[in-house]
């Protein structure tokens, strides 16, 4: 079954069929939120409510305008920032971490740690280079693996832009962790 096919089964009373769009999203919307919050605690609350959102707006979801995928991350992205912006998380001390081994099957532990210390330097170079809006690029790019297309129609920059902004921002974070090395 695709999306639209259990959004449409939904929508007609099949309301158990939204588990199926939970677990097809889940760990991806969970990482893009993690990366995004850098908190264990604060990415499970808020995908909760995330999916909470969706399922109760979901008969205002138009497939003409986006995908689903598309979607649900553009309601992520803004619940998210919505959060960072309150007062609440902003008196918390955040870190920004990438931490892949939810996902990690590898039993070599020392090989995953040096990928994430790896990956964790060009998160913070990322951090303390890029701009808001190549850092939001970036992490829908190379993090939560969305087109070029789908980070246009989320974000609404053109596609244009955003091949740029990766462009500029892999020279710029190459640069930064050229020199930190």
């Amino acid at each position: 079954m695709n999306d639209l096919e259990i959004i449409e089964s939904i929508l007609d009373g099949d309301k158990e069929k939204f588990r199926l769009l939970m677990e097809k999203y889940h760990n991806e919307i969970f990482k893009y939120i993690y990366n995004i919050s850098g908190n264990y605690q604060d990415t499970e609350d808020l995908l909760q409510e995330i999916f909470y959102k969706i399922y109760k707006n979901l008969k205002k979801y138009d497939s003409a305008k986006a995908s689903f995928r598309t979607w649900l991350y553009r309601i992520s992205k803004n619940h998210v920032l919505n959060y960072l912006n309150s007062s609440k998380a902003k008196m918390k001390n955040k870190t920004y971490e990438y931490d892949d081994s939810l996902n990690s099957t590898d039993e070599n532990i020392e090989e995953e740690a040096v990928k994430n210390d790896q990956i964790n330097r060009i998160i913070k170079a990322m951090k303390n280079i890029l701009s808001d809006k190549h850092l939001q690029i970036m992490q829908l790019y190379y993090f939560s693996e969305l087109t070029v297309k789908e980070i246009a129609e989320t974000t609404a920059i053109p596609e244009k832009t955003i091949y740029k902004a990766i462009k500029s921002s892999i020279e710029k974070i190459k640069k930064e962790v050229t020199l930190d090395g």
